[in-house]
């Protein structure tokens, strides 16, 4: 409705009749009101306007400090000051000044900036660094109470300050300035990460943890930082930090921490218990990318079951052929090719006529042939590899020779072998070198190994700590072993140490590993001894000790294990084992068996 007295005034000014008069008043009332809509649009688009100029200066700025051209990036940057962005503006000049080795100018800038914004976090944060970089001490610590005058309730200056004392290596002082901190917000809660750091700069690794546990509750997407500053923990430190991050029945740990724990099982050379832990995670946990980055790094590391274990979790969320392909490859790897049959099978059931012959074919061929089934190999070749080039065909070849090494038919591996040529019978022909005993042929084939089977690793160590060329019995014990005769294999090994006396302790170990498996402990036990006793300079003798002390454990002889483990920990004390040995006897001696 039109106001009353606007008609009045309009109608008296005019001498208008009413009807007119009302007429006038909208018309004038409209105008006013689209004379306001106008004034707040050319506003609002004076301030688009003004936006996208400071962008556009703000861009220039960066081109020209990524281009080198540092003076001109300055005039730049006090632009965007001036267009009243003074915390972009400072970092462009802290960048380029620095780069100048004129910091002192930054101090001028902010000079000017302060009174006018002297809470200004940005700001504030700059006049710390640019003070520590050029060595100003006393200026740094007025310009930190400064701040602390003019934001007394910002936990801003206690991190910053707290942090480039850090950096400088100066923990007592960094110290104080947090426990003054504390005392001023009343509460730690805003300075935990700067506190985990503290910590672990004095060398309080489980503290330092135990904070960052806490920084995780509350800020989840602080677990890349709690892993980066905990990735460094010495060995000596690890089981401290391990006991923080471990959760308990009555507090469990949060996803995150659980991510950050894993992934550290990982980096430190313990995949099994990495693995172990992020299998708890959910995919409610946001837990794929996690399992993702560990499958990777697992292949990365060669921690081939582990990784095959998390692209099978993976597979369970997102299920996609790559993540079985990738999982039946580490499968056999791993040493494992039964498992990875399995997953093939599945992968067959979602592949086209392609996907099967140029990938999954090969990898049930390299399964079955590891374990032995070369014959097996040979039918799934000629029935779905027809099309396979000729490549691809002498690759096959080589594969089921290998097969019928691993089954010990060294007849038939040497006439799998016409059908290969060239460099790929290179390890097939070492494996029947070595099953004849010559050790000098079987150390040339053997160079590159296409799997690191147990069974490799141990061969490859033989021929590479053994000046021998040729080794019988040796090679008659690896024979017995691809026949699946265990006991046969572990005779010869340990008569192959009075034949190879330079690499005695890993072919009796060797034999002692192969009496445990079969739970012929008294045999087992007595090689260890042996080791233990002739071989103490050998790698083999912490081994020898740790793992008699399993078996004792295992036995239910308490005190015998804790005597191995005391024995191993303090005549080799320089070992890997020792750790693991100190908690097994931490263990015992707590009672859990």
């Amino acid at each position: 409705m039109v106001d009353r007295s606007l008609l009045k005034v309009v109608a008296a000014s005019h001498r208008l009749t009413p009807v007119v008069a009302r007429v006038a008043a909208h018309a004038f009332a409209h105008a006013v009101a689209l004379a306001i809509a106008l004034a707040v649009s050319v506003g609002a688009l004076s301030r688009v306007a003004q936006s996208q100029a400071q962008a556009t200066v703000i861009t220039k700025a960066v081109e020209l400090e990524q281009a080198g051209r540092w003076r001109d990036a300055v005039v730049a940057w006090r632009g965007v000051i001036d267009g009243g962005d003074p915390g972009q503006g400072v970092l462009g000049l802290e960048r380029v000044f620095s780069q100048l080795g004129q910091e002192d100018s930054v101090v001028v800038a902010l000079d000017t900036l302060l009174p006018r914004r002297p809470s200004d976090r940005i700001l504030r944060g700059v006049q710390l660094r640019i003070l520590r970089a050029l060595g100003r001490d006393k200026d740094v610590q007025a310009a930190f109470e400064a701040w602390l005058v003019a934001a007394p309730k910002d936990v801003a200056p206690y991190k910053e300050y707290a942090n480039q004392l850090i950096a400088d290596t100066r923990t007592p002082a960094a110290d104080s300035v947090l426990q003054r901190g504390v005392a001023a917000l009343g509460s730690n809660q805003g300075l935990l990460i700067e506190m985990a750091q503290l910590q672990i700069a004095f060398g309080k690794w489980g503290r330092g943890a135990a904070l960052w546990r806490g920084v995780m509750a509350v800020e989840a997407y602080m677990d890349q930082s709690a892993l980066f500053s905990l990735g460094n923990t010495p060995a000596s430190e690890r089981d401290s930090v391990r006991m923080a991050l471990a959760g308990t029945i009555t507090a469990p740990a949060d996803a995150s921490t659980r991510k950050v724990h894993g992934q550290l099982e990982l980096q430190w050379g313990n995949p099994r218990e990495g693995w172990r832990i992020l299998a708890t995670l959910t995919i409610a946990d946001s837990a794929f990318d996690t399992w993702s980055d560990f499958a990777s790094e697992a292949e990365r590391t060669q921690a081939w079951l582990p990784a095959r274990d998390a692209l099978m979790k993976m597979q369970t969320a997102r299920p996609a052929i790559g993540n079985l392909l990738r999982a039946a490859s580490a499968s056999v790897s791993g040493g494992d090719p039964a498992a990875a049959l399995v997953i093939l099978t599945a992968a067959r059931g979602k592949a086209d006529a392609t996907a099967i012959r140029t990938q999954i074919l090969p990898l049930e061929v390299r399964a079955l042939t590891n374990l032995g089934r070369a014959a097996d190999a040979q039918s799934l070749v000629t029935r779905d590899g027809s099309l396979a080039d000729a490549i691809t065909q002498r690759q096959f070849a080589k594969q089921i020779a290998w097969g019928w090494v691993r089954a010990g038919e060294v007849d038939k591996a040497r006439k799998a072998l016409a059908g290969a040529s060239g460099d790929d019978d290179e390890e097939v022909s070492g494996w029947i070198a070595l099953f004849d005993g010559d050790l000098k042929l079987a150390r040339l084939g053997l160079r590159r190994p296409a799997d690191a089977t147990p069974d490799v690793v141990t061969a490859m160590a033989m021929l590479g700590r053994t000046r021998a060329d040729s080794g019988r019995v040796a090679g008659a014990a690896f024979l017995a072993l691809a026949r699946g005769d265990t006991a046969g294999a572990a005779q010869r090994f340990e008569h192959a140490a009075d034949e190879l006396g330079d690499v005695a302790p890993l072919l009796l170990g060797y034999a002692a590993r192969l009496w445990s498996q079969r739970k012929a402990d008294g045999q087992a036990i007595a090689l260890w001894s042996r080791i233990v006793l002739r071989y103490p300079l050998a790698p083999e003798a912490a081994e020898s000790d740790l793992e008699w002390a399993r078996t004792l454990r295992r036995k239910g002889d308490a005190p015998a294990a804790a005597e191995r483990l005391e024995h191993l920990i303090l005549s080799f004390p320089n070992s890997a084992l020792v750790p693991q040995a100190r908690r097994e006897l931490e263990l015992l001696r707590s009672g859990v068996v």
